[in-house]
């Protein structure tokens, strides 16, 4: 058994030990996700005077960002899942969490809208979902060959996008007390 190996049967013995990270973890992204429909229907006047491509551009993957941090957090404890399962699932879904960033044009926004948006709207909006995704993306190749820290690169990931959606879901919150009243 060669050291990657003992190492990933050592922390498949220690998912159990994840799991109450990940009920947490994924707790706090479900009622993050709860809140951000809450604030959403309460402004419906300032969330409509934002045009679709900007709600699709800042909004909905912030949504999407707590929704990853939610099924991740499922996916982490499913009871007897396999390494070759678990990483094949978490590298689909950084390839498919990288399709969707693409797919939403955000930097073409952020690039249109670069003198009302800063340095940190590009990090938090387009730069940081990326690294998280990639991470993602990198953690499902670690898994599915027992790479040393894999399991680690997992929670990163979790954490970073709870971190990124939580900014966001802050900034779409001052944005909305700066928008006329309903």
């Amino acid at each position: 058994m060669s050291c990657s190996t003992a190492y990933f049967a050592q922390q498949s013995a220690g998912l159990k030990e994840w799991r109450e990270f990940y009920v947490i973890v994924g707790s706090g992204a479900a009622a993050l996700t709860a809140v951000m429909f809450i604030v959403a229907s309460l402004r419906t006047q300032a969330m409509a005077a934002r045009t679709k491509d900007s709600v699709r551009a800042f909004v909905t993957p912030t949504v999407v960002f707590f929704l990853s941090v939610l099924l991740l957090s499922g996916l982490m404890t499913v009871p007897a899942i396999s390494r070759a399962v678990l990483g094949t699932l978490l590298g689909l879904g950084g390839l498919g969490a990288l399709g969707y960033l693409i797919a939403i044009k955000g930097h073409q926004r952020w690039r249109k809208s670069r003198s009302k948006l800063g340095l940190e709207d590009w990090t938090f909006y387009i730069g940081l979902p990326f690294l998280a995704y990639l991470l993602l993306l990198a953690s499902g190749v670690a898994v599915w060959k027992e790479a040393a820290l894999a399991l680690e690169m997992v929670a990163v990931t979790a954490m970073l996008l709870l971190a990124v959606g939580t900014h966001n879901a802050w900034d779409l919150v001052l944005w909305m007390t700066e928008q006329p009243r309903d």
